[in-house]
């Protein structure tokens, strides 16, 4: 088994190793917990991405449901 260090996955990602622990802490990366260090499974990490960049995918594709702006309408001044 490939095991990943936290510093591997920030680079692997392009993103700050603050977020890699952030992102484990929260369970969006499945990772375990040595003491003070994350150890990301490579297998358990590409499937989580995978999944991860399906969800999005299918967000992007969703419709988007149109913005109703309010407006205020004024009545007409009174000619009395």
């Amino acid at each position: 088994m490939l095991a990943l260090k936290v510093e591997a996955v920030a680079d692997l990602l392009d993103c700050e190793v603050e977020t890699v622990n952030g992102r484990a802490l929260s369970g969006d990366l499945p990772g375990l917990k040595f003491g003070r260090s994350w150890v990301f499974p490579a297998v358990a990490l590409e499937a989580r991405l995978n999944e991860m960049a399906a969800e999005e995918a299918v967000a992007r594709r969703a419709p988007r449901t149109p913005v109703l702006i309010a407006v205020k309408r004024r009545r007409p001044p009174s000619l009395g």
